[in-house]
């Protein structure tokens, strides 16, 4: 089966399916499960982008409730039953987990779900792991209508085949706005790297979302040759893991066979890992920019990430338990404008939520 869903991009979304049916009362029909999902999985957006001081989601959310419902049937977590949805035992084992708060637990649960039902998500993951990621192109409007700067966006997914694959689609990018033109290259370097298979650009932004959330894949800016691209890349390995966060996952597919990662889950709470984490934030602090002292939090996360292979998630969970050690090791601060989707501040939520995209040695 492949995952074909473009809206159900968190598996946030997933948690609340699992809530909603475990909490309405069992004469509950299907019209009124999926819709209070739909309006439960739209109140979360809205929270979140708010919170994080980003543009209030766009659409109603209105055919999420049943897509979720159905991904849970997929996932063998639900079931459909004269008309309603139930949970099942093993639904109900993982909405267990998530209410006790057991993370990692849930997390690993959630992850042999999604591989072992999408053969086209865990193909995903299975190229990433054999390539140092995917690099899709930033589009810049003042240097649209540049021949040589197509070539240059090429490059990291091409190499020395990037100057031909230009000339050979020049025609085909004459008069694209610079965001059509930004989707086309993405779709074109998506094809390379996945050849074979059907994934365009708007469902490998859906896919990467969702993938990032399970902390599979991180989603970086990244600079080559004075182009900018969002380069996706696994924190994951195939085997022979280069130190003890590291965990083995198996994944009994449906097919048969059996897929094995070794996923990444740092316990943030240990003082080594925060030595560890806290070397590597010194480390991207002599590499980057500073501002007026500052380095962007976001270009910070970037480095330290891609530098000790760990999740995003892990790197703000790990600076929160710096801070929460020794609130005097970092300065936070905010810039408004440096906000947006791609770029996502840091949330230090300890009695009151506060957000920071800035940061600098105390």
């Amino acid at each position: 089966m492949n995952i074909t869903s473009y809206n159900v991009t968190d598996v946030g979304y997933h948690y609340i399916g699992l809530r909603v049916l475990g909490a309405l009362p069992s004469n509950a029909g299907r019209e009124e499960q999926t819709g209070t999902i739909s309006r439960s999985v739209r109140k979360y957006a809205i929270d979140r982008a708010l919170r994080l001081m980003l543009p209030e989601p766009r659409g109603t959310f209105a055919s999420a409730g049943e897509k979720i419902c159905q991904e849970l049937v997929h996932f063998e977590f639900a079931k459909s039953i004269s008309g309603a949805y139930r949970l099942t035992e093993a639904g109900q084992n993982v909405l267990d987990l998530l209410e006790n708060r057991k993370f990692p637990e849930l997390r690993r649960a959630m992850i042999k779900a999604h591989l072992k039902t999408y053969d086209n998500l865990r193909l995903l993951i299975q190229k990433h792991l054999e390539m140092d990621g995917v690099w899709r192109p930033i589009v810049e409007a003042g240097k649209v209508g540049e021949d040589a700067y197509i070539t240059q966006l090429l490059e990291p997914a091409f190499g020395a085949d990037a100057g031909e694959q230009a000339a050979e689609m020049l025609s085909d990018l004459s008069g694209l706005s610079p965001s059509k033109l930004e989707d086309y290259l993405r779709n074109v370097v998506i094809k390379n790297a996945l050849p074979g298979v059907r994934i365009s650009e708007s469902l490998f932004k859906s896919m990467g979302s969702r993938l990032v959330s399970l902390r599979l894949l991180n989603l970086m800016r990244s600079e080559e040759n004075g182009c900018e691209f969002e380069r996706s890349y696994t924190a994951c390995v195939a085997d022979s893991p280069p130190n003890a966060w590291y965990q083995p996952l198996v994944v009994c597919l449906k097919s048969g066979g059996e897929f094995t990662i070794h996923i990444c889950e740092p316990d943030m709470s240990n003082a080594k890992t925060q030595q560890e984490l806290l070397s590597a934030i010194r480390n991207a602090f002599s590499k980057l920019r500073v501002v007026a002292g500052y380095y962007s939090l976001p270009d910070v996360r970037d480095a330290v990430c891609e530098l000790i292979k760990i999740p995003e998630a892990a790197f703000d969970e790990g600076l929160n338990c710096l801070l929460d050690g020794n609130s005097s090791l970092f300065t936070l601060g905010l810039e408004y404008e440096r906000i947006s989707g791609r770029r996502k501040p840091f949330v230090r939520d300890r009695g009151a939520t506060q957000i920071y995209n800035l940061l600098r040695s105390a």
